[in-house]
């Protein structure tokens, strides 16, 4: 479960570009050719404006997105110093340049390199409950 945490961790620069593309699929889907010549009417919704508020109303991947960005970014308010700098380097960065101890002994965080572990590790876990995927260790 970590792992897939960690995962939402390293997307989450990019989470506006994924909103974006997404709503750009729904607003603008590619339409399927109907084949069917003639038959009966379809139970599908004539009016496109009225298809578009239902499926972004509706659409759980574009939900899941923000979901995702406001919770990591609400989270990233409210934790300290040493917890923004570790997760920038370690997760927000393409090319982080430092590892946990590089960040402590830089002095980039003030605190010790188990403490930073210990940090990271929180914010993990309450993330991963803040989106409702915590899982209790056994």
């Amino acid at each position: 479960m970590k792992h897939a945490v960690e995962d939402i961790l390293r997307d989450y620069p990019y989470l506006p570009t994924y909103i974006k593309n997404r709503r750009e699929e729904l607003l603008h889907p590619i339409e399927d050719v109907d084949e069917n010549v003639g038959g009966s009417r379809g139970n599908k919704i004539n009016k496109p404006q009225e298809q578009m508020i239902i499926t972004l109303d509706d659409d759980r991947q574009l939900h899941a997105l923000e979901r995702q960005q406001n919770t990591i970014a609400a989270m990233l308010e409210h934790t300290d110093h040493d917890t923004r700098v570790i997760l920038k380097e370690l997760y927000f960065k393409r090319y982080p340049q430092y590892t946990m101890g590089g960040l402590a002994q830089q002095h980039l965080i003030y605190c010790s390199r188990a403490s930073g572990f210990r940090k990271r590790d929180a914010f993990v876990e309450e993330l991963s409950k803040n989106l409702g995927m915590y899982v209790a260790e056994r």
